[in-house]
């Protein structure tokens, strides 16, 4: 049980990074990126950049909140059911979805955003 609680409040820990990343994005009123290394772009860049700021922090907090979901439910299931590779594999791939749906996002801001 005490194994369960360690994993929920590092699992708890680990997800509110993103949450409060995503506050921060979306409070703030320069360009903001979404922490892989990329520049944002200039202000001069974008049409809109409250929009581009305030959909950035609005991913990152869905994706916090999701991960601490996921990472919730895999412990529910590694407790209550055998075939551990299948949920490890499938854990994996549930982690790398989210991670794909947050890359996607991103660009589909940027083809939205981004002046030619």
């Amino acid at each position: 049980m005490a194994g369960i609680i360690i994993y929920l409040v590092i699992s708890f820990l680990t997800s509110l990074i993103f949450v409060v990343l995503g506050i921060s994005q979306y409070k703030s009123e320069k360009p903001v990126s979404l922490n892989t290394g990329e520049k944002p772009p200039c202000e001069d860049e974008l049409t809109d950049v409250l929009e581009w700021n305030r959909k950035h922090g609005k991913n990152l907090i869905i994706y916090g909140c999701v991960l601490f979901l996921t990472l919730s439910v895999f412990v529910y299931f590694i407790e209550k059911y055998d075939y551990i590779a299948v949920q490890i594999n499938l854990f994996i791939l549930v982690i790398l979805g989210e991670v794909a749906w947050l890359e996607i996002q991103h660009n589909i801001l940027k083809k939205k955003l981004i002046k030619k």
